[in-house]
């Protein structure tokens, strides 16, 4: 078994599971220190412009989900994000103890922030909400900023959600 720290859409377990067909051991709301989490990870188009990064920055603090998993689930969810990330291992806080965590970083990245699609930051919020992260969390979450298109950004969703239960199999 293993930990690993999500920040972005998989923090979400009802995504894990139903999309990833993922079922982690247990799952609690955590946060890693000196790290901020940021839309830098250039996205496919303009209607899923960026995705969830992280980076470092000394005082910062970054707030998701630690979910205990099966080593060969998470080759499945490394798989699956695609070359751009890679995974590393740092110290998170789960219910005031310290454990080594798993997460997956973007070696690629942008140095400004984008927007994100607004179903992808729906995603993102939920999950915070969900799993319980903080208030001001929450809030640095609605206020990233996200795109719309209608009808483009719904059918686009369709091509995301069956890309990627493809690869996670």
């Amino acid at each position: 078994m293993s930990y690993y720290f999500s920040y972005g859409a998989n923090m979400s377990r009802r995504y894990l599971e139903k999309v990833r067909n993922i079922s982690p051991k247990s799952s609690h709301n955590g946060y890693m220190l000196n790290y901020k989490m940021v839309m830098n990870l250039k996205g496919p188009n303009f209607i899923e412009p960026a995705f969830a990064n992280i980076c470092f920055e000394k005082g910062a603090r970054v707030e998701g989900v630690v979910h205990e998993l099966a080593e060969s689930d998470l080759d499945r969810i490394v798989a699956s994000e695609g070359e751009t990330y890679e995974l590393v291992e740092a110290p998170v806080i789960v219910r005031n103890k310290t454990v080594l965590a798993k997460t997956l970083r973007s070696k690629e990245s942008t140095p400004e922030e984008l927007p994100a699609s607004r179903r992808y930051m729906k995603i993102l919020i939920a999950a915070a909400i969900k799993n319980k992260l903080s208030s001001d969390y929450v809030n640095f979450l609605k206020s990233k900023k996200s795109v719309y298109y209608p009808l483009l950004s719904e059918i686009y969703a369709i091509r995301v959600y069956l890309w990627v239960k493809i690869r996670a199999r």
